[in-house]
């Protein structure tokens, strides 16, 4: 879910795969801080728009009326370094989503893609799946575009703490959580023409803020 923080004049975005569960888990600790949607009634009405209620952008929750246009509030959400992002996909996808298929009311059974991409995850090796997962080669890619694009300011995974304090002026300690257990050192997978096509198709993303390989 969406955060409101009234107080900092804020709402904050959980931007899959980029360290929001965290991020959300230290701004929970704050005073008046509410989720958006709320259960109940606003869980519905977000699940009846096919909103994603844990990971649904402003715009998306404008549109179901679950925030007023005029809400007033910094957007706020996460990013990754992309070349250590699609590793992370594949390694979660593999360790973490795969287990869900023994659930039959797990979301991996009603997500549009979501088995395909188990599959492929398992199935293919890392460089093949990368080049299946970016798609045209001479696109244009963003991480979480949607998130990215809404909002205000921006905070790298990597810098949390750093950066919530430099961009929002918060003091507020963000201990890990929700960690795949896989290898740190993504770099190890990739092949000269799997960093070429992520510099490529992620430039924007590698410009602003500042990451490389």
């Amino acid at each position: 879910m969406a955060l409101v923080d009234r107080g900092s004049g804020l709402v904050l975005t959980a931007a899959p795969g980029t360290g929001s569960t965290a991020l959300r888990e230290a701004f929970l600790t704050r005073p008046g801080v509410v989720e958006v949607p709320a259960k109940g009634a606003e869980l519905r009405t977000a699940r009846e728009a096919g909103v994603d209620a844990k990971h649904g952008t402003v715009r998306e929750l404008v549109g179901c009326g679950l925030l007023t246009a005029d809400h007033g509030l910094r957007v706020v959400t996460t990013t990754r370094n992309p070349f250590d992002f699609y590793v992370a996909e594949y390694e979660r996808t593999r360790t973490r989503w795969v287990l869900e298929l023994r659930d039959p009311d797990s979301w991996v059974h009603t997500t549009p893609g979501a088995l395909d991409g188990i599959v492929a995850a398992l199935t293919l090796d890392f460089p093949v799946w990368l080049a299946r997962a970016v798609g045209d080669p001479d696109g244009s890619r963003r991480i979480n575009r949607g998130h990215v694009e809404e909002a205000d300011v921006v905070l790298r995974m990597e810098h949390l703490e750093d950066d919530v304090r430099r961009l929002l002026g918060l003091d507020l300690p963000v201990p890990a959580t929700n960690v795949t257990e896989r290898e740190r050192a993504y770099w190890r997978l990739y092949t000269v023409e799997g960093r070429r096509l992520v510099e490529r198709t992620h430039a924007a993303d590698l410009e602003r803020f500042g990451y490389r390989f």
